[in-house]
């Protein structure tokens, strides 16, 4: 297994660490969209939208298209490599889990690609193949967290007795 930055990886998931964003990143997976589209999709304002989608920017998670006034927003996967490096250390493969290798750690590869998809089958394959890789990728970190919060709570509840 590759070696990672603790740095990068604790950075992203701070990144990860919302809801939000991860609702917003959950909804970049298939397609690119517009700011308006990801208001209505995640169900808050277009002022929270854009601050969340300026972090996902700031950390390489999220890239812009403008077109007129108009600006369209495309998930980039390959941070997520940090953080799914960082938890394949940490958790079992799940049984399976394709495209997993010995260490857990997802080894599908390939590009975003986003205009003129329609017309070419082979970047629609790359671009489905991508999305789901990053939503195993998100599924788990999810459950990362969801383990890292209960045995907070488990410490908590030791020390206050």
């Amino acid at each position: 297994m590759a070696r990672y930055d603790v740095r990068v990886a604790t950075d992203l998931f701070s990144v990860l660490s919302d809801p939000t964003r991860r609702a917003l990143l959950l909804n970049l997976v298939d397609q690119e969209r517009s700011v308006g589209d990801l208001v209505e999709a995640v169900g808050v304002s277009q002022p929270t939208v854009s601050k969340h989608l300026k972090v996902l920017r700031d950390a390489d998670l999220a890239r812009t298209r403008v077109q007129g006034q108009r600006r369209f927003y495309a998930l980039n996967p390959e941070p997520l490599r940090e953080v799914d490096e960082f938890v394949a250390r940490l958790l079992p493969a799940p049984a399976g889990l394709e495209g997993a290798d010995a260490g857990g750690a997802l080894t599908t590869v390939g590009e975003t690609q986003t205009s003129g998809m329609d017309d070419d089958p082979q970047s629609k394959r790359t671009h489905n193949t991508v999305g789901r890789t990053v939503e195993q990728g998100l599924e788990r970190a999810q459950e990362f967290f969801d383990r890292l919060s209960k045995q907070n709570k488990q410490r908590r509840g030791r020390r206050s007795k």
